[in-house]
């Protein structure tokens, strides 16, 4: 039977702190008890909504009441997708037994693609990674997809499964030549070359290498084409076409083997926190926080001084990926290989899963420290690391942002968000309807500041610590004309661009570059991407308005509502001319039925299907 049940919100200051902050990102959530043990580990596509849902009222079996009575405290690990999630929690639920969970399958038996090295290599699904020098690819999720990928190389590149012996000598080819899934090199129809040419395609697929791949086979399929190869072509032309069916594989578990730890850090009002991910045997095993006081930015030293700290009492892996990279790292090398028997590889990834994986780590990183503030304390702490990273002159407690929206130059539109104390403060939201319809965001920056700021300055009122706008040195500009022929040149300005998120400001060459995993780089983009959206929402509502405005509403005594309802009853203009009359009276009823009869008597080709 499914009763409510009983939980320690009302007694646990760490729930009560934590579930209002909870992230809606994928990922997993760690359960503890009052005495701090693990009791279970779960994933979620949503942890705020997944988490919250074991709090509610709402009916649970007997062992998540029992499981919900005992919750004290919880964690969370952020992840970028459900099946990253997924994965990691197989590997946290395996590595720490939690004594809620049910023991989920070994990952090693999740299946991967291989592709042998042989003079006539092979490719089947297999459920083992060897230290063979084979290529793994993978693992796939769910199972029948390694299967499903298999089978697009053997029906696309026709490599072969087989474990018989290659001499080119044997009597006959097996019944998958003649399916057209092997080049049968047992009978030496095809020449260790061209099956090479074969295997590196497929490998290529494999890998994900899509353009590359495109390439060759387009080559290929004109190449057959000239020679009359039509059916040759034909498969080229196929796999074309199939090269979106991969399945990227996932970064929380990793056919690469090295041991490895990556450190990940964010800082926030002097304390820096650092995030170390444990990969071991391709796998995230566990996952460390640590946090350091005092610290303004986190560079080389600070980092060699963590690695010390952390080495001292963990094993050495064999490979260690940083941000940035450590101070006196030979000598570190050396330190960590007495303690290692041999040296570690300390690099920072530049592209790759290890470079997604890092982000994961930053990304926990800046999430654990936010967690160490106050809520209050933290918008002080965001708001004053922002006047410090941008060196204006008072803590940005209320900033402005601008942004423009159109459809090729139709419609254009300005918006001006206002964040208070670092949230929104939409009662002070305001939109502009440029004067001149035209496709220059400059100038149509430069009017939607001047109409913005013109009127509190005739009015009087207050003005902004910060106005930020959406766009890069040419916006930034033209806003900063806007304010300076007002009179209004003191008012700090800043822009943020997108495609790198760089942030502008006036009077310097170049551009900041807030670390991604900084809490000041989150609050910019969420008030740009307000901006944004506030425009966006505007230029779109104006835009439906103008696409109502058909012939029907030339029509005399038919307004936008009347000729809606024509079109939502009728489908087409084209429809309402040969419409019944009668179909006409219970669309509209009788008065606008007579006067689109007495246009369609007046115009009666004015209109075609």
């Amino acid at each position: 039977m499914s009763v409510a049940p009983r939980t320690n919100l009302d007694k646990s200051p760490f729930l009560q702190r934590k579930l209002p902050d909870l992230p809606t990102q994928p990922g997993c959530y760690l359960y503890h008890d009052a005495e701090g043990n693990l009791l279970y580990i779960g994933k979620a596509k949503v942890l705020r909504n997944r988490v919250k849902s074991y709090f509610t009222a709402s009916p649970k079996d007997a062992k998540t009441r029992r499981l919900v009575a005992r919750i004290w405290d919880l964690e969370f690990i952020v992840c970028e997708t459900e099946l990253e999630a997924l994965v990691l929690e197989n590997n946290l639920i395996k590595e720490h037994r939690p004594p809620f969970n049910i023991l989920l399958r070994d990952d090693k038996s999740y299946p991967y693609v291989k592709l042998t090295r042989e003079a006539f290599p092979k490719v089947y699904v297999t459920r083992k990674v060897l230290k063979d020098k084979a290529l793994y690819f993978g693992p796939f999720f769910p199972a029948s997809t390694a299967y499903r990928t298999a089978d697009l190389v053997y029906r696309f590149f026709q490599i072969r499964d087989c474990d018989i012996d290659i001499d080119g000598k044997r009597g006959r080819a097996c019944l998958k030549y003649q399916l057209h899934r092997c080049t049968a090199p047992c009978i030496g129809v095809v020449s260790q070359e061209a099956y090479a040419e074969q295997a590196k395609e497929a490998k290529l697929f494999l890998e994900g290498k899509r353009d590359e791949l495109k390439s060759r086979l387009e080559a290929a399929m004109w190449k057959a084409a000239e020679v009359s190869a039509f059916e040759l072509a034909a498969q080229h032309r196929d796999a074309l076409q199939q090269l979106d069916a991969w399945f990227t594989r996932q970064k929380a578990a990793s056919s690469d083997q090295e041991d490895t730890d990556l450190y990940g850090s964010a800082v926030l009002d002097g304390r820096a926190c650092v995030h170390r991910l444990v990969m071991r045997e391709g796998r995230m095993v566990n996952r460390h926080e640590y946090i350091l006081d005092d610290i303004e930015t986190f560079d080389g030293a600070v980092l060699a001084a963590v690695l010390q700290r952390v080495y001292t009492v963990e094993p050495v892996p064999a490979r260690i990926m940083v941000e940035v990279e450590p101070e006196y790292p030979d000598l570190l090398r050396d330190w960590l290989g007495q303690l290692r028997g041999t040296k570690p590889n300390i690099h920072i990834p530049k592209k790759g899963e290890k470079v997604d994986l890092l982000s994961m780590a930053q990304e926990n990183a800046r999430m654990a420290l936010e967690r160490k503030f106050e809520p209050a304390r933290l918008n002080e702490a965001v708001l004053e690391g922002l006047q410090a990273f941008l060196g204006i002159s008072h803590v940005p407690r209320r900033m402005e942002c601008f942004d423009i929206s159109h459809g090729q130059g139709r419609e254009v539109v300005a918006s001006c968000v206002v964040f208070s104390e670092g949230v929104p403060d939409k009662a002070r939201y305001r939109r502009f309807k440029m004067s001149n319809e035209q496709n220059d965001d400059f100038a149509n920056m430069y009017e939607a500041v001047t109409r913005r700021y013109k009127r509190l300055k005739d009015e009087g009122q207050e003005f902004p610590n910060l106005v930020l706008i959406d766009g890069g040195l040419g916006q930034l500009h033209a806003a900063e004309a806007a304010l300076k022929a007002l009179g209004l040149d003191h008012l700090e300005l800043a822009s943020l661009a997108k495609k790198e998120e760089l942030v502008f400001r006036p009077g310097r060459s170049e551009p900041f570059r807030i670390p991604k995993s900084s809490p000041v780089l989150q609050l910019l983009q969420r008030i740009r991407d307000e901006a944004h959206r506030f425009a966006i929402t505007y230029h779109r509502n104006l835009r439906a308005k103008r696409t109502i405005q058909t012939e029907l509403t030339q029509i005399p005594g038919i307004g936008p509502a009347t000729a809606k309802k024509l079109l939502q009853s009728f489908g087409s203009v084209g429809a309402i001319r040969i419409a019944p009359e009668d179909d006409l009276r219970m669309a509209v009823g009788p008065a606008a039925t007579a006067k689109v009869l007495a246009w369609r008597e007046t115009t009666p080709g004015a209109i075609s299907n």
